[in-house]
């Protein structure tokens, strides 16, 4: 047996020199072959579907499932008063896994004589305060501001998670995961809502006397959703 003198090349002479070693490296060499021959193989022909999946968008039906939860609050206004009114956000019940899509207002004077006594009706405004509420303020489908002198109620709306309109849509996404993103952002819906009511009374039978205030209901709905996905074959 050749003296090992610790050279590298003299380590390999002996080794290659040993006929059980090199039998040894054979196998070896051709197992690696052959296992990454078949991996590759089952990549390339068995998982190709799989990986496409994966490599290439897919279209995916949204739908939306929404419940609601509403708030009523009566207030007497005087005369030529201006009130603000806020209405913490953190007050309405969001189940798991639900996000908040848009909130709607309905004003609403509760002035009977104007309709029985012949009273014109009294004005009455409202509008939604743009201030740190997390929302989509900017969005055309708002309605943040609106006036009535004719007892019809006042309907407003605020935009709060974006792009939520509650009508279902496709869209291309890789997989189910990703096309799901774009509706499970945390944090919309956040702060108060802060609403400003004004009066102006317009009275003219004498025999009631002076009209110098007004009841007014504001009804809040907050609408709350929850997205789900399938694949359009």
């Amino acid at each position: 047996m050749a003296k090992d003198s610790g050279d590298v090349r003299d380590v390999l002479t002996n080794l290659y020199s040993n006929s059980t070693a090199n039998r040894y490296i054979a196998a070896t060499v051709l197992a690696l072959v052959v296992v990454f021959s078949y991996t590759g193989y089952d990549t390339l022909v068995y998982r190709h579907d799989v990986i496409q999946n994966y490599a290439e968008d897919n279209e995916w039906l949204v739908t939306f499932e929404t419940v609601n939860d509403t708030l009523q609050q009566t207030v007497v206004l005087q005369d030529e008063e201006s009130r603000d009114l806020e209405f913490d956000m953190a007050g309405f019940s969001v189940p798991d896994d639900h996000r908040i899509g848009y909130v709607e207002v309905r004003i609403v004077g509760e002035e009977s004589a104007g309709l029985l006594s012949g009273n014109q009706c009294d004005s009455i405004a409202g509008d939604i305060v743009r201030n740190e509420l997390t929302a989509q303020w900017d969005d055309p489908s708002n309605n943040l501001s609106g006036q009535d002198s004719s007892c019809i109620p006042i309907d407003l709306r605020l935009s709060v998670y974006p792009e939520f309109d509650g009508e279902d849509r496709t869209v291309q996404s890789i997989n189910e995961y990703q096309a799901l993103m774009d509706w499970t952002e945390e944090g919309w819906g956040e702060g108060f809502l802060v609403l400003t009511l004004e009066l102006d009374t317009n009275s003219n039978t004498p025999v009631l006397g002076v009209d110098d205030d007004e009841e007014i209901t504001i009804d809040i709905n907050v609408v709350m959703f929850r997205a789900s996905v399938e694949a359009i074959d």
